[in-house]
């Protein structure tokens, strides 16, 4: 990752965002570890008190778990976890779809470039790049490309949930799988998903949108076998 650079300006959001992309795009913090304010500003070399505030947006988030008497630590999720987290999410992505295509939200330019950020995907996913670059430039594609369609419904709610559970899935993976470099069949599915909405096909884009999550959990669940 670039170096970071930190200013007084909204410096919280700074650290979290720092943190954040490595505990999703590297192996710079591991399942279960310890968070140390203290190292973390050290490392930082800027006081406690952003780190602080950062630790518990990230744990908003769920991606950091508060112990009381213990301390932050970097979460870490079962197969329950991950399971609850897949529903939610597919409920949630339902209902974008159907207000997406129910209020014809989306026109030709929308589709042009939701295709060209699963081209972007795919592109990456045949790269040959370094770990965190690849899962670094993969995820920031896939996540925009999801934004893109729930800031299309307007549901900033909606948004603010499905954005946390990304990031709660995408921890999962970069801990559990460690990433492999073949997410490029993954990318395609996608474009499963634009053509259905794009005929106005609910169903099908529903279960483009199943097929894709479980191909993500078979990968997942085979990483830990």
């Amino acid at each position: 990752m670039e170096e970071p650079v930190f200013t007084h300006d909204n410096l919280s959001e700074r650290v979290a965002d720092y943190i954040r992309r490595g505990l999703l795009y590297s192996n710079r913090y591991k399942k279960g570890q310890h968070m140390l304010e203290s190292e973390i500003a050290e490392e930082l070399q800027i006081s406690r008190a952003p780190v602080r505030e950062a630790l518990r947006e990230l744990e908003g988030q769920g991606l950091l778990v508060f112990v009381p008497r213990k301390g932050v630590f970097v979460a870490s999720f079962d197969q329950e976890d991950m399971f609850e987290i897949y529903d939610i999410r597919y409920m949630l992505e339902s209902r974008v779809m159907e207000i997406l295509i129910e209020q014809n939200k989306l026109n030709e330019a929308d589709f042009a470039k939701l295709r060209d950020l699963v081209s972007k995907m795919v592109k990456v996913g045949k790269a040959d790049l370094k770990l965190e670059e690849y899962v670094a430039d993969f995820s920031e594609n896939d996540i925009a490309f999801h934004k893109y369609l729930w800031n299309k419904a307007n549901r900033k709610w909606t948004a603010r949930i499905l954005r946390n559970l990304y990031y709660q899935l995408r921890l999962a993976m970069i801990q559990d799988l460690i990433i492999e470099h073949d997410l490029a069949h993954s990318a395609t599915m996608h474009y499963e998903i634009v053509d259905c909405l794009e005929r106005r096909d609910l169903d099908g884009a529903k279960e483009a949108f199943v097929r894709h999550v479980v191909a993500l959990e078979r990968k997942r669940a085979t990483s830990q076998s």
